[in-house]
């Protein structure tokens, strides 16, 4: 991802957080601007460069940006995992298998890096990807009112 490619992620991903914390916790939209400011921060603090942080531009087969997705690898339980923090196929890309292919790639690469769990959590309203997350063979772990965690070993 170059920068210009990071701030449109960035301003996707701050977007859809902002939707989901109105949708998920029934914020103000100025309290959840302020909340994602926030966490956007704390994630990524030395953006593009932030350690422990993949951020990649998804491309179809004439090298046009269809969608992004964002990975932290990190240790949960004394196990390396690779969590997925947003991931998006932008909608008139949708259903042509770019989803299952970024996420395949993703796993291989933190595999490679030395992870032994994919790690993401999804909303309840959010059918299309559990669907797709079921398909590629993630499982849930642990599941609230609004949404689940799902794992998948690598």
């Amino acid at each position: 991802m170059d920068r210009e490619e990071y701030d449109v992620f960035y301003q996707r991903s701050f977007e859809h957080h902002v939707r989901e914390l109105i949708l998920e916790e029934k914020m103000s939209e100025k309290a959840a601007e302020k909340e994602t400011t926030e966490e956007l921060s704390a994630m990524l603090p030395e953006g593009l460069n932030t350690e422990n942080n993949y951020l990649m531009t998804i491309f179809d087969e004439k090298e046009e940006p269809v969608g992004f997705i964002w990975t932290l690898h990190e240790y949960s339980e004394d196990i390396k995992q690779s969590f997925l923090c947003d991931f998006e196929i932008y909608e008139k890309d949708r259903r042509k298998g770019y989803a299952s292919e970024s996420l395949k790639q993703m796993e291989n690469d933190a595999k490679k890096a030395g992870c032994r769990e994919s790690v993401l959590f999804v909303a309840d309203e959010n059918a299309a990807a559990i669907a797709l997350y079921e398909k590629c063979g993630y499982v849930s772990f642990r599941e609230f009112s609004y949404g689940k965690y799902m794992k998948k070993t690598l």
